[in-house]
């Protein structure tokens, strides 16, 4: 409407103008009626704003309804509304989720899985003739300590070294440098790394470098996504997804040669089994077994990490964390152990199980070295990571020689040193007290003792005592039978 057409509006003098007055007279008198009693020539209520349209259709379809009670009205509809879209939403996932759970059990039943899902079904046996089983051989990552198609489980207390050996042979895997004690370099291959006890930015990978590996060989698991949400990785969930990466990578031609889990305890829980019980050996075998499957399709070696229980009275084939299951499933369980008599940083990798033909001819002498493999570009700070320096292999360092079957850590110098006190002091019979920095000074010379040694476990021997502010000592025992 143009200026003139409101002009002449405004001035009455035509029907446009009396029909736009009507709806002010209603909201006059509405004012009157609410206000109780206000006279009818009061000023006339202020314009209100335009309707929003959710609250417009309220009023069109009960026109008596006030301004106050429609747009309650209207916003308990708009919310029944969009309770209503959700629960069609919510029926429309559970029904796409049951289709993919059906194609899933229709591809498992293919691959000759999930069969244990149909508990009620009939139950058949499946065998073979073993005329017709194709006999192969071990395939080796490291001959007589990790096998290819198995599980090993690497086990050791805190602190003892897990992590340098794991980061020395995944970098020996990367680039294929030869393993210690060989000269024979070999085909580089590919690892997958699942980890959650150390950083990989400033643990892992410091590690992975200072042994000298191809970053570029190693792809990390960070966990799964699920309906757009990063997840947790399970064992018992997401198998499915590790084997099809090994297909991917089978088929690009560069496989993955090893597949590492540190430490497995952490990623045993699922769906199914929301809380493993670590010494229930039937909820470790539903959990495990399926694995060892995968590492025979692939031909890849699984290294599971695992720690030492606290018990040192007990063996290392029994000292490992959880059931039996985990020693029983793999088939080489390897322990890291510190030969604390010859210093804080000597180590030993020892093979406790090898259920194969191949075994190792002792066990390897190493000790960490500490390295410096970069700078931090945010603050110039040097990072530093350890790798083994390997010594030898000691065919003398055995499980049982290193931990008793029924006791705690057996060392080397006490029978070593045991006989040589007595010889030393039987020699010396005019004085049965010596002082005791000679004595301790010829048995280090002697080679039958340690610094920290002696200083640790020389009173289970000797005799000690305080004469004129000097130290003397004699062997207990002396003329007992040694054994």
């Amino acid at each position: 409407m143009d200026k003139h057409t409101l002009g002449h509006a405004g001035s009455g003098g035509s029907d446009i103008s009396q029909a736009a007055q009507q709806p002010l007279q209603r909201d006059q008198h509405a004012c009157q009626w609410g206000s109780g009693g206000q006279h009818a020539n009061a000023a006339p209520a202020a314009p209100q704003p335009p309707a929003l349209p959710w609250l417009a259709s309220a009023q069109q379809r009960n026109p008596h309804l006030t301004p106050e009670v429609a747009q309650e009205q209207a916003k308990a509809e708009t919310a029944k509304a969009l309770v209503e879209a959700q629960r069609e939403a919510t029926k429309a996932e559970e029904t796409r989720l049951k289709q993919e759970e059906v194609k899933l059990k229709r591809d498992m039943l293919k691959k000759g899985l999930g069969i244990e899902d149909s508990t009620n079904g009939p139950r058949s046996l499946v065998g073979r003739t073993l005329s017709t089983v194709q006999m192969r051989a071990i395939d080796w990552l490291w001959t007589g300590w990790i096998p290819k198609g198995y599980i090993t489980l690497l086990a050791g207390e805190t602190g003892a070294g897990k992590s340098t050996v794991l980061a020395d042979v995944t970098a020996r895997v990367t680039t294929g440098a030869p393993w210690p004690g060989e000269y024979q370099p070999r085909q580089p291959g590919r690892v997958l790394w699942l980890g959650s006890e150390d950083s990989i930015e400033e643990m892992t990978a410091p590690r992975l470098v200072a042994c000298g590996g191809n970053l570029n060989h190693v792809i990390e698991i960070q966990g799964v996504t699920q309906q757009g949400r990063r997840n947790t990785f399970s064992m018992q969930d997401d198998l499915g997804e590790i084997r099809r990466w090994l297909v991917a990578a089978r088929d690009e031609g560069f496989p993955f040669s090893m597949l590492v889990i540190d430490p497995v305890t952490s990623y045993l829980p699922g769906q199914k089994l929301r809380k493993v019980d670590l010494n229930d050996a039937g909820q470790l075998r539903t959990v495990l077994e399926p694995w060892l499957v995968l590492a025979q399709e692939h031909n890849i070696a699984i290294v599971c990490v695992t720690h030492f229980a606290k018990d040192t009275t007990r063996s290392m084939l029994h000292r490992v964390l959880g059931s039996a299951a985990f020693t029983q499933t793999c088939r080489s369980l390897m322990a890291i152990v510190s030969r604390e008599d010859d210093g804080p940083h000597a180590k030993a990798m020892v093979q406790v199980k090898v259920n194969l033909p191949e075994h190792p001819d002792g066990s390897w002498k190493f000790s960490t070295v500490k390295v410096d493999v970069a700078t931090d570009p945010r603050n110039g700070k040097p990072i530093s990571a350890t790798r083994p320096n390997w010594e030898e292999l000691d065919s003398a360092l055995t499980p049982q020689s290193m931990v008793g079957n029924a006791r705690g850590p057996v060392s080397k110098y006490e029978a070593a040193f045991g006989m040589w006190l007595k010889a030393y002091f039987l020699t010396t019979r005019a004085n049965l007290w010596q002082p005791i920095p000679q004595v301790k000074q010829a048995a280090l010379s002697a080679s039958v003792v340690s610094e920290r040694w002696w200083n640790e476990h020389s009173g289970s021997y000797l005799e000690k005592r305080n004469v004129g502010g000097v130290w003397y000592c004699s062997p207990k025992n002396l003329y007992a039978e040694t054994t």
